[in-house]
């Protein structure tokens, strides 16, 4: 059944979207991508764009790819929200270099994000695209998490954004 209002997509969604978020995440467009082998593709939902469970001997992970207005809070906010997520202080911009390296999504400038934790880690993906930020998040256990470094990858690679822009 389809999600009708922003309250009814953030209870469906399981996270708080703010006034205006859902809106912003229909207007951004639905992405393309291929999905990698093993990982069990959710249906997307609220303000979702996509969603992956991912299993193995190690524990469990979980892929979500979300856009947002703006740049909700800068590259460093939002980087020390994740740190935070999975245990670790609050980072600086010159610890930045340490953990991140630019990388190319959908044929524009991001940011890849490596985050160890000790039971949970994330790799993550910020892109800024045209007065938003999509963010791509693979969050779970440490060995998991690790271990799907290179369908990660593989998986930002694949991404296609509607660019109306160019």
């Amino acid at each position: 059944m389809p999600v009708d209002t922003e309250k009814e997509a953030a209870t469906a969604s399981g996270m708080s979207v703010l006034p205006g978020m859902q809106a912003a995440a229909d207007a951004a467009g639905d992405l393309k991508y291929a999905s990698p082998a093993g990982w069990i593709e959710l249906p997307a939902s609220g303000i979702r764009k996509a969603n992956f469970r991912i299993e193995d001997e190690n524990g469990a992970a979980e892929l979500t790819v979300t856009v947002f207005p703006g740049d909700v809070g800068g590259r460093l906010g939002n980087i020390n929200r994740w740190r935070g997520q999975i245990g670790l202080e609050p980072s600086t911009p010159d610890d930045l270099p340490e953990f991140t390296e630019s990388y190319s999504i959908s044929k524009h400038r991001g940011l890849l994000v490596r985050l160890e934790g000790g039971k949970d880690s994330i790799f993550g993906g910020l892109l800024p695209f045209h007065g938003s930020t999509w963010f791509f998040k693979l969050q779970g256990s440490s060995m998991t998490v690790l271990g799907a470094e290179p369908a990660f990858r593989e998986f930002l690679d694949s991404i296609e954004i509607p660019d109306t822009h160019h």
